[in-house]
């Protein structure tokens, strides 16, 4: 897995910018933060496996609801670890017209109070799979931070980072 700083190092010779005359080190992290961002998002639309997490949650036997992983970012999955079935997750305009379901047949995403809740009380602890996409901030990156996605898209981003300042070196 590399650094952010090797991909610079490699990025400058397809730069002709091996002194770094062109762009710093701080414009050039810039522009991978972004490249990272718009990645994220492109292997997520595209189901990229390897890009997906995958978290345990056991419930509670007496709330309706479980919290979602800290990381969380897009829903994949959510499957009982004893049936292995999959937990249907219902729209909100779904969730609110359930007449009658049995205890955890369906559960609702509340992604803004971070919380995934069941359609009853489930009345023991059930282990479940949670399968998600992994919320990728590169806000807090320095040159010396590893890729994410243990660098499998290295090329592709250091690419797209290079495109990006071709055209800015155009535009100067």
């Amino acid at each position: 897995m590399a650094t952010i700083a090797s991909l610079i190092t490699e990025l400058r010779t397809d730069l002709a910018d091996d002194d770094s005359t062109r762009f710093t080190d701080a414009k050039l992290l810039n522009l991978f933060k972004k490249a990272i961002r718009r990645a994220n998002r492109i292997v997520q639309r595209n189901g990229i496996q390897f890009a997906k997490s995958k978290g345990a949650i056991n419930t509670s036997a007496s709330l309706d609801y479980v919290a979602l992983p800290a990381d969380f970012d897009v829903w994949h999955g959510l499957y009982r670890d004893d049936t292995h079935k999959e937990i249907l997750k219902k729209t909100e305009k779904e969730w609110e017209t359930i007449y009658s379901a049995s205890a955890m047949a369906n559960c609702l995403l509340d992604q803004a109070n971070s919380k995934i809740y069941f359609n009853a009380t489930p009345g023991t602890v059930v282990a479940l799979t949670l399968w998600y996409y992994p919320a990728i901030d590169p806000s807090a990156y320095v040159v010396g931070t590893s890729t994410p996605w243990s660098g499998r898209i290295d090329d592709i981003i250091m690419e797209y980072v290079g495109l990006r300042a071709k055209n800015i070196d155009e535009m100067e």
